[in-house]
């Protein structure tokens, strides 16, 4: 099932309008830039409602009920969000350090190597100015909090929830995967520029 992630955003404490009237102006901080489409309208029960078009096929829908500004995005491209394939590739990567196994060296530069490309997509891409230093700050703090945890845990207790569960299903997918297929599958998620968003998510 994805995942949507509602994220509210107050306003000025202004009641929206009834049909006729001119719309308020203050929907939020959701960028809206100059190649984006815009749209106005009011839903059935006659809320307010915005429509954000960016090119590449992402879009922001929000509604004003009683008050307040709701805004889902979603990446509708059909290449998927970037957001999310990013995060699972973090945490394949984290996996693949963690639950080590011999032969696993190339799966982990894979890793490095499709972060470092998704990372340079989000610059590019982002709604939002965000440095690639930033990003890989972010990485770098992850991983480390993750080893810190399997240390806290103990090489048997790391041992087994890498042997079950999740990290076993999708850490063996990674390892029994060509990586010349997995390449290509990243090329295709990143070939139609768009801004980079979690939704959907599985």
């Amino acid at each position: 099932m994805r995942a949507m992630v509602l994220v509210p955003v107050m306003m000025a404490a202004l009641m929206a309008p009834a049909f006729g009237q001119t719309a308020t102006a203050d929907w939020g901080d959701v960028p809206t830039p100059p190649n984006a489409t815009v749209r106005l309208d009011h839903d059935a029960q006659g809320n307010e409602t915005r429509r954000i078009d960016y090119p590449g096929g992402v879009v922001a829908q929000q509604v004003r009920r009683g008050g307040k500004v709701q805004t889902l995005v979603e990446d509708r491209s059909g290449h998927g969000a970037v957001l999310c394939l990013r995060m699972i590739y973090l945490g394949l990567r984290e996996g693949l350090d963690v639950c080590r196994q011999e032969g696993d060296g190339p799966a982990r530069a894979f890793m490095d190597e499709a972060l470092d490309q998704l990372d340079d997509f989000v610059v590019a891409n982002s709604l939002r100015p965000v440095t690639k230093d930033s990003l890989k700050m972010d990485e770098a703090q992850r991983l480390k909090k993750v080893q810190a945890e399997a240390a806290r845990r103990g090489p048997e207790a790391v041992a087994k929830g890498c042997a079950s569960g999740d990290a076993l299903r999708m850490l063996g997918g990674v390892r029994k995967a060509s990586l010349d297929g997995l390449r290509s599958d990243l090329a295709a998620a990143l070939s139609v520029p768009r801004p980079p968003v979690m939704n959907p998510c599985l």
